[in-house]
């Protein structure tokens, strides 16, 4: 795996992925999907790697994107809400909530006698 660049959602991404134009097209309707979930899709950034030669691109806690061997495009993770658990994502999710996942770490103050 070769670490690639970061960029921002909506922004201009890398040079290096103007040869894969279908890859850019699923990362900015990836874009486009979580834009009615966010509040601010440019908050979110997308990190590029090189794995085998072939582009993947992560945006921050949300859907990944990979040119595949067969020069298809992959999809995942897309269920999930980009930025959930940050304070970026909309909705009542709490699922990622550091906070909810370990209560003991700021337990409630013993009563004074």
């Amino acid at each position: 795996m070769l670490i690639g660049e970061r960029w921002r959602a909506g922004s201009v991404p890398p040079r290096s992925l103007e040869k894969y134009p279908e890859f850019l097209e699923a990362c900015s309707a990836q874009e486009q999907v979580l834009a009615s979930s966010v509040d601010d899709v440019s908050k979110l950034w997308w990190t590029l790697t090189w794995l085998e030669g072939r582009p993947v691109a992560e945006l921050d806690h949300g859907p990944r994107v990979a040119l595949r061997a067969d020069g298809s495009v992959q999809v995942s993770g897309a269920e999930e809400p980009a930025g959930a658990g940050m304070g970026i994502a909309d909705g009542d999710s709490h699922e990622h909530d550091v906070f909810d996942e370990d209560d003991d770490l700021f337990p409630e103050p013993a009563p004074r006698a």
